[in-house]
């Protein structure tokens, strides 16, 4: 099953993190005053904001036969049921409810919605697909759903429409169809009266195997939906801002750290996404995660160089070290956002060096997250990726007589005087000074 296979690896290849045709109702104004307090957030929050758009109104004249919805801060544009309707609004308003929360608790200063914000809603994936393309240029045929910001609305179709869940579905039924003849010939028989633990175990096995997928599917769709709209949110509130353009494990990173498959649960940056976990110590085990000085720099992926598995460990890696920084590092992580937004993110020469501009020298960076990591799960520092990255720093010991050290440890990489390569348990923002200016970037 291509969709049960591709649930998590990437959800938002699809996501444009370049942003500079968002339609220009988007985001408020960028010279509006930010939210200053908890009490502008709640009222952000709480305030419904207009209805009508020039996204909605595009929208609706390119699907004229779809129902309009309305929530408290979207619009839903959908040819499903009401009940799918009612849990798509749901879903979305749970994870802008979580935005704001989260942006709060990091000292964020979101902006409050102009407009409601813009939802497509697909009940056939063969209708989705031609939407898609046609108009949103898309043409990722794995996806549940995609937010581009040049179109600047959210496009799903509803999980279980997807043509290889059906095909499974009706599979299903067809056992389902034999085992009730092998039961409807066994009464035929006159063996009603006996139970057959064959029959039986099989109804169970089907039984479970219908659910299984049931519940693939829909948890695809709300880990895709919820991936997706916080794209949508980031760029609406000026985290991200239309004009600028974004490193792609950062965007991706942020928004798979909202990732869950209920949002009756807790979800968030303070709760693991175990899939992309789960991912990471795959990638870990099979020496295939990357490097940083290249992880930082790449923009796009390439159908012809990138694998559907090298594309799982980015969004793993991209998920991971992005988590540190949220729990860890949140001063550095939003001092970085807001150096972007000035355009400090230019040709790909300079990333690194606007990178080190807020967090510091690369190679001590990277030390400070394995160890991290190390302490979160003690496997990973015995890894190929853990090793080379420390012994890049013992290398360096060795090979400076000034530092008149040849004692530093394999596994943590300290010396008695490099306080620098501490392991970082609080956020340890060491930035006294405004990032430096950087020439203008290369849109995507």
């Amino acid at each position: 099953m291509n969709l049960i296979r591709h649930i998590f690896p990437l959800l938002c290849c699809l996501t444009f993190v370049s942003a500079h045709s968002v339609a220009q109702n988007s985001v408020a104004a960028a010279t509006k005053t930010p939210i200053q307090n908890s009490a502008t957030q709640i009222d952000a929050r709480s305030k419904s904001p207009a209805t009508n758009s020039d996204v909605l109104q595009e929208t609706l004249k390119l699907l004229p036969k779809f129902s309009k919805s309305e929530t408290a801060h979207y619009v839903i544009v959908s040819n499903t049921s009401p009940d799918d309707i009612t849990m798509v609004g749901t879903l979305l308003e749970t994870t802008f409810l979580k935005y704001f929360e989260v942006c709060g608790a990091l000292g964020w200063n979101p902006l409050p919605l102009r407009y409601k914000l813009v939802a497509v809603v697909f009940r056939e994936q063969r209708d989705y697909l031609e939407f898609a393309e046609k108009n949103d240029k898309v043409t990722k045929t794995w996806a549940v759903g995609y937010y581009s910001p040049f179109a600047d609305r959210l496009v799903f179709f509803k999980a279980d429409g997807a043509e290889d869940v059906q095909k499974v579905t009706q599979q299903l039924n067809q056992q389902d169809r034999q085992v009730q003849q092998a039961e409807q010939l066994q009464q035929a028989g006159g063996k009603a009266l006996k139970s057959n633990s064959e029959i039986t175990q099989a109804k169970k096995q089907l039984a479970a195997e219908h659910g299984r997928i049931k519940d693939l599917a829909a948890g695809s769709f709300v880990s895709t939906a919820v991936h997706e709209a916080a794209h949508q949110l980031f760029f609406h509130t000026d985290i991200q801002r239309k004009g600028a353009s974004y490193p792609l494990w950062l965007a991706e990173g942020l928004a798979t750290n909202f990732e869950t498959e209920r949002t009756d649960t807790a979800f968030g940056y303070k709760v693991d996404n175990w899939r992309r976990r789960d991912a990471f110590k795959l990638a870990t085990d099979k020496n295939t995660l990357i490097p940083l000085e290249i992880l930082l720099t790449k923009d796009r992926f390439l159908e012809a160089a990138d694998s559907a598995d090298a594309i799982t460990d980015f969004y793993a890696q991209s998920y991971v070290l992005t988590n540190w920084l949220l729990r860890e590092r949140p001063t550095e992580l939003r001092l970085y956002l807001e150096s972007l937004t000035n355009g400090s993110f230019a040709s790909q020469d300079d990333r690194q060096k606007n990178f080190e501009a807020i967090f510091g020298p690369l190679p001590r960076f990277e030390r400070n997250w394995v160890r991290y990591e190390g302490r979160r799960q003690i496997e990973f520092l015995s890894s190929a990726f853990c090793k080379r990255v420390l012994v890049k720093k013992n290398d360096a010991v060795q090979a400076n007589p000034m530092t008149g050290n040849s004692t530093t440890s394999p596994i943590t990489g300290n010396t008695p005087t490099d306080k620098s390569s501490m392991p970082v348990t609080k956020d340890a923002s060491t930035s006294s000074t405004t990032p430096a200016t950087t020439p203008p970037h290369a849109p995507h």
